[in-house]
C-alpha cells in the first residue's frame, strides 16, 4: 500500500537521499514523497492526506512560520493530522518545545538521520 510522506524542510537536499534510500530499500518504492519548503505553502486542510509528515523545526527565515509555529497551528486549530514527526539538529529539543508552548509530544528524529529511525518512523 503507497504512503504519503510529506517533509516540511527547507533544505530538502540534505535529507533527500535518505527518503530515497528508504523508499527503494524498504516500502519497495511505495512512497510518495512529498517537500514543501515555507510554511506559507503548506495547504493545512490537506494535512490529514499524508500518513506522515516530517516537520523542520528550524525552517528559514523566507517562512513565515517556524516549526513552532507550524506546530503551534495545527495543535490550536485542531488540524487532523496522522503523525507528525519532528527532524531537528538538537537534541534538548523537548524542553525547548514545551518552552514554545507546544502541547503535545512527537517523535523526534535527529540529524543527522539515520535510515533504521526514517523506517520505524514511517511504519
Amino acid at each position: 500500500m503507497m504512503k504519503k510522506i510529506l517533509i516540511i524542510e527547507d533544505e530538502f537536499n540534505e535529507v533527500k537521499n535518505a527518503f530515497e534510500y528508504i523508499k527503494a530499500v524498504y516500502f519497495s518504492g511505495n512512497l510518495e514523497i512529498y517537500n514543501v519548503i515555507k510554511s506559507q505553502e503548506i495547504k493545512f486542510n490537506e494535512l490529514c492526506d499524508y500518513d506522515v509528515i516530517f516537520l523542520d523545526i528550524t525552517l528559514a527565515k523566507k517562512s513565515e512560520m517556524d516549526g513552532y509555529g507550524i506546530l503551534k497551528k495545527i495543535e490550536n486549530e485542531q488540524i487532523n493530522v496522522k503523525k507528525i514527526v519532528i527532524m531537528t539538529g538538537n537534541n534538548q529539543i523537548s524542553s525547548v518545545l514545551t518552552k514554545r508552548g507546544v502541547k503535545k509530544t512527537y517523535p523526534i528524529l535527529t540529524k543527522p538521520i539515520d535510515f533504521n529511525e526514517i523506517k520505524q518512523m514511517i511504519g
